[in-house]
C-alpha cells in the first residue's frame, strides 16, 4: 500500500512524503518505506531534495540507503511533526491489530528535525509578495 501525504511549506515548496507498506507474508508484520520529494514554486513536477546540481549529491551517493534517506528527509524542509502526521494516517488505513517496522527507525533517529524555518526578514517578504 502507497499513501501520499504533501504539505505546503513556508518557502514556496511544496513537500510530498511517500510511506510504503509491505505486508511480510500472510502475517500482522507491516515494513514501511519512505521517499521525500519536494517542488518549488517554478517546477513542474515533484523531484528529490538533493539532485545532480545539489552540493551534497556525492556525499549521497557514498551514504548506505538508511542515511541517504535521513540525508534526503532533512534537505526536504519536512518538519517531525509532519513526519509523524504522514505516519500516523498510514498507520490508520491498517487499523489495530498489526505491528509497523521500518529499517531505519525514523521515528527514533530525528527527534529534533525543525523543518523550514523563516527569519522576520523572510516572512515579511514573503507576506508583501
Amino acid at each position: 500500500m502507497i499513501h501520499e501525504k504533501i504539505f505546503i511549506l513556508a518557502v514556496d515548496r511544496e513537500a510530498k512524503i511517500i510511506v510504503k507498506g509491505n505486508v511480510a507474508n500472510n502475517s500482522k508484520q507491516i515494513n514501511i518505506d519512505f521517499e521525500f520529494l519536494i517542488k518549488e514554486k517554478h517546477d513542474k513536477y515533484f523531484r528529490s531534495p538533493i539532485g545532480l546540481e545539489h552540493p551534497k549529491y556525492w556525499k549521497l551517493q557514498s551514504l548506505t540507503l538508511e542515511k541517504a534517506q535521513l540525508m534526503q528527509l532533512v534537505y526536504s524542509g519536512v518538519s517531525k511533526k509532519q513526519l509523524d502526521m504522514a505516519i500516523k494516517e498510514f498507520k490508520q488505513f491498517f487499523g489495530p491489530g498489526y505491528v509497523f517496522s521500518n529499517g531505519i527507525k525514523i521515528e527514533e533517529r530525528l527527534k529534533t528535525l525543525k523543518g523550514i524555518r523563516l527569519t522576520d526578514i523572510n516572512r515579511r517578504l514573503l507576506m508583501t509578495a
